[in-house]
């Protein structure tokens, strides 16, 4: 199977380092297609063999030649949206942690009422008062435990 994979990768490259014309185009069930002819009936694009970008694209292509070692310096206005992204992926961070944390409280308290109590009744979708079985009781203890696990990760030296 996987040489049968690797060969078909082979075949489907080879025309690209022969400098051979390549369309790039996209099926139906949105599978993208590299062929040496251009089909019919379908928006294909021509793409360069050297670079795999479209014949027409204005944008200059980078090569290894036109990329430095160093970071080229970047604008203020690339300065402030550098900036502004950090700030947001700080917060977003900080969120994920409350929430972790939430969670992380909620499952531990859910798992002390479930394993100190003998009995435990609960109220039924039809709204009768019911003892949870067993079962039932051992596989809550389980969610609690896996929800325990998962959350409180970073939270082990309460």
């Amino acid at each position: 199977m996987r040489l049968t994979r690797h060969i078909a990768i082979v075949l489907c490259i080879t025309p690209l380092m022969m400098g051979a014309s390549v369309y790039r185009w996209v099926d139906e069930n949105g599978v993208v297609n590299y062929t040496q002819l251009k089909p019919e009936g379908v928006d294909a694009v021509l793409v360069s063999a050297d670079t795999g970008r479209r014949i027409d694209d204005p944008r200059p292509a980078v090569t290894d030649a036109s990329r430095s070692d160093g970071d080229a310096p970047l604008t203020e206005k690339q300065e402030q949206m550098l900036s502004d992204l950090k700030a947001a992926e700080r917060a977003r961070q900080e969120e994920i942690a409350r929430v972790r944390e939430a969670n992380c409280d909620e499952a531990r308290n859910v798992l002390q009422r479930l394993t100190s109590r003998g009995r435990i009744r609960v109220v039924g979708d039809d709204g009768v008062e019911r003892v949870m079985p067993d079962e039932e009781r051992q596989s809550r203890i389980d969610d609690a435990q896996r929800a325990v696990a998962s959350n409180c990760v970073d939270t082990a030296s309460r």
